[in-house]
């Protein structure tokens, strides 16, 4: 255990030292940057000047990205880009009202619209690949870590049976659980006699990094399985908790209007506006995990009126934007939708609407059983899913379905059923191994 808290350690001090190098010479950046063709430079910049919002993760690809076009020469840089600056004039880009500071809807449509966009695609790869590649010649590669994302239907949703559903992967094993299936979260959080939990072990290793654990919840439970002293060691996200934030914030995004341009300009007043009186105590002092609530409200994904999209898209954002080595996904019953609402247009239901909320069991299991399915789908696309477990609890079987990656398979036989205590020795196990 010791030689792997050093190199977890090694690779967070290696991402919090390259992450360094940026953030006290944005302006030397914003050089650099600008030797870029024009439609590469908004996301960059947008990235530096929201630099403290951003995950030891991503300021590591930008820290990285930056020292690889620093390495290359001007000639080798403008050989690189051409062909990417000849297509710009193709689609008119020094005639478009085209933002270099930002990232902005209007950005998107005015690409999105030209016949050459699928071209500027490819050649914005090609030339990010190359730069990268660059930087990677001269870095040393990072330590690997064993991941999990641990995934719990609660015990209210009615999910059919695992041997129904569709396979979500060939390494798939499906386990009955020999005991309460719904003691495994607080067994992995809190640990055994013998073995400290996830928690425990992360607030040891974290010295106040939270980007490496995640919480995220559909009602308020697993939060309190967290020590006090564990708080701040994990990125804890509670759609019932957020409520009054959400209420006041699907108010305001209610009011964007139908132009692109002056969507863009209320989008960044939504932003940047003081939302203190509504935030929830759980999120006190956590300035980069509220702003990553706000990004994830404003991608238009359904997260702001259903818990369980809620779960869905943080644990899919959290796995793009911090690469966390543990996420807990809790998945939970959420209302049925009422009749004659706007839900398409993102209203909100208890106020339109006098009718009492019903639970829907039924819909919240379907929609907890596909949209759990999209969270590993989503791991799928990082090269980090080779060390991630991935275990997901049906409380009301008691039974999981599991992946685990090649080499690091569970120690018992396929038709042994094994205790939730047995499951959480080997998670913790796994994570330490």
């Amino acid at each position: 255990m010791a030689m792997t808290q050093t190199a977890n350690n090694d690779e967070r001090n290696a991402l919090h030292a390259a992450a360094a190098q940026v953030a006290p010479s944005r302006e030397s950046s914003r050089k650099l940057i600008q030797r870029l063709p024009v439609t590469m430079r908004p996301s960059l910049n947008q990235q530096l000047t929201a630099w403290d919002s951003l995950f030891p993760f991503e300021q590591n690809q930008v820290s990285q990205f930056l020292r690889g076009l620093e390495s290359l020469k001007l000639s080798e840089l403008n050989d690189l880009v051409q062909p990417l600056k000849a297509l710009e004039g193709k689609m008119g880009v020094p005639r478009w009202n085209f933002s270099e500071t930002q990232d902005t809807m209007e950005n998107a449509s005015m690409l999105a619209r030209s016949e050459f966009y699928a071209d500027w695609r490819r050649e914005v790869q090609r030339v990010f690949a190359a730069i990268n590649a660059a930087a990677h010649d001269a870095s040393v590669p990072a330590p690997r870590p064993a991941r999990l994302i641990l995934i719990v239907l609660q015990e209210s949703l009615p999910v059919g049976p695992i041997h129904n559903w569709k396979p979500w992967d060939k390494r798939a094993q499906v386990l009955k659980i020999n005991g309460d299936a719904r003691r495994l979260t607080d067994l992995c959080m809190q640990g055994q006699s013998n073995q400290p939990g996830i928690a425990a072990q992360f607030a040891q290793e974290a010295e106040g990094q939270s980007a490496d654990l995640w919480l995220i919840d559909a009602e308020a439970q697993l939060q309190s399985s967290l020590a006090m002293s564990e708080r701040k060691t994990a990125s804890a996200l509670s759609y019932a908790v957020l409520k009054p934030f959400r209420d006041k914030f699907l108010a305001d995004v209610n009011t964007v209007p139908k132009s692109i341009e002056a969507t863009d300009q209320t989008l960044a007043a939504l932003r940047h506006r003081d939302w203190e009186p509504w935030w929830p105590t759980e999120l006190a002092g956590q300035a980069r995990l509220r702003s990553f609530v706000i990004d994830l409200f404003l991608s238009g994904n359904g997260a702001l009126i259903f818990s369980n999209a809620f779960v869905e898209w943080a644990a899919s954002e959290a796995l793009r934007r911090a690469r966390p080595r543990v996420i807990l996904a809790r998945f939970g019953l959420r209302a049925k939708p009422k009749p004659f609402t706007g839900i398409a247009i993102f209203e909100n239901q208890q106020r339109i609407s006098t009718l009492p909320d019903v639970d829907d069991p039924k819909g919240s299991a379907t929609d907890a059983l596909i949209l759990a399915r999209y969270i590993w789908l989503a791991a799928l696309r990082y090269p980090e899913h080779e060390q991630t477990c991935c275990l997901c609890v049906v409380e009301q079987q008691n039974t999981a379905y599991l992946i685990a990656p090649d080499g690091m398979a569970p120690p018992w036989g396929p038709d042994y059923s094994p205790t939730p205590e047995e499951l959480s020795a080997w998670i913790n196990a796994h994570l330490t191994a």
